[in-house]
């Protein structure tokens, strides 16, 4: 008897710690940002975004704020000059990025001070959504337009050239939230295991789907001409492709294309070099400072865009 109250101490013990050592893990994530991810709708046209009117902290305290049409940003006054920003998670930003240091809003501050004896307000709308291609984003401006705005952005990275329409299933975002922050970071932790048994597509099937994405670039184009609304496609090279190392075959399909219906097309790569390091966080996504940089640029082309409009 002796003995099984020693065990059974014994296991009491070793089961406070382990409640204890969760406990701890709880609150360190969350103190991280984890637990509260910005939650996504499931759509059959665009695939995914995120839903509207969500105010988070995320990671290390950035702030995220999704507005009422399901933009990251303000909401945006009736005389404000709307600036959509359109493509995927190098537009978005990442939740490790404050609004107020996204490329978007930067850029938008340009055209508020280079602008600033024509518009009262100008305001950035960051339809940027993590996982797109531009098939996806081709269906949300066929489904809703340019939010009001007549002026639209569109960031591509070659990556966007190997996507098909992306949906929710495929990507590790929550259209429920988690319960704790540890369920968070399993699910994304699994999702970044499970990427390691993928392949790619056969090369033939790539360019296909590369041709395709060309095609839906070219829709945009002409949707933004329907709306009356001036476009800039923006290019970002990747820090690899920066520097020479990693090739970039969708460009010149994409140049050709925006040449074709008339589009400008700024390509970020000189003002990267210009800037020199620290500019990536991860070789594809921008730091802060890459933000910068690329809002700068950003900025200054739509500045000269619309002043002659």
């Amino acid at each position: 008897m002796g003995r099984l109250r020693a065990v059974c101490g014994r296991a009491a013990l070793l089961g406070g710690a382990t409640l204890l050592v969760l406990a701890a893990v709880e609150v360190v994530l969350r103190v991280v940002g984890l637990g509260h991810p910005i939650l996504y709708d499931s759509r059959a046209t665009y695939g995914y975004r995120p839903l509207p009117d969500q105010s988070v902290r995320r990671l290390f305290g950035a702030r995220v704020h999704v507005n009422h049409l399901g933009l990251r940003g303000p909401d945006a006054p009736a005389d404000a000059l709307r600036l959509l920003f359109l493509g995927d998670s190098v537009t978005w930003g990442g939740s490790y990025v404050d609004d107020r240091e996204l490329f978007a809003t930067i850029a938008a501050d340009v055209v508020a001070e280079r602008l600033r004896d024509r518009v009262r307000s100008v305001v950035a709308q960051d339809a940027g959504v993590n996982g797109w291609g531009p098939e996806n984003v081709l269906a949300l401006v066929d489904e809703e337009g340019g939010f009001g705005s007549r002026t639209w952005v569109l960031t591509l990275i070659e990556d966007d050239f190997r996507r098909e329409k992306t949906r929710i299933g495929e990507v590790p975002y929550f259209n429920v939230a988690p319960s704790t922050a540890m369920e968070e970071l399993l699910v994304r932790a699994a999702y970044g295991v499970l990427g390691a048994y993928k392949r790619p597509k056969p090369a033939a099937d790539l360019a296909r789907v590369a041709t395709a994405n060309v095609a839906a670039c070219s829709r945009i184009f002409a949707a933004a001409e329907r709306a009356g609304a001036q476009l800039l496609v923006v290019w970002h090279p990747t820090e690899p492709a920066l520097a020479g190392r990693e090739p970039e075959p969708s460009k010149p399909m994409l140049l050709a294309a925006a040449a074709t219906a008339n589009v400008p097309v700024l390509d970020l790569s000189a003002a990267y070099r210009a800037a020199g390091g620290g500019l990536y966080s991860d070789g594809l996504h921008l730091s802060v400072a890459g933000h910068r940089v690329a809002g700068r640029a950003i900025g200054e082309r739509l500045a000269a865009m619309l002043s002659a409009y």
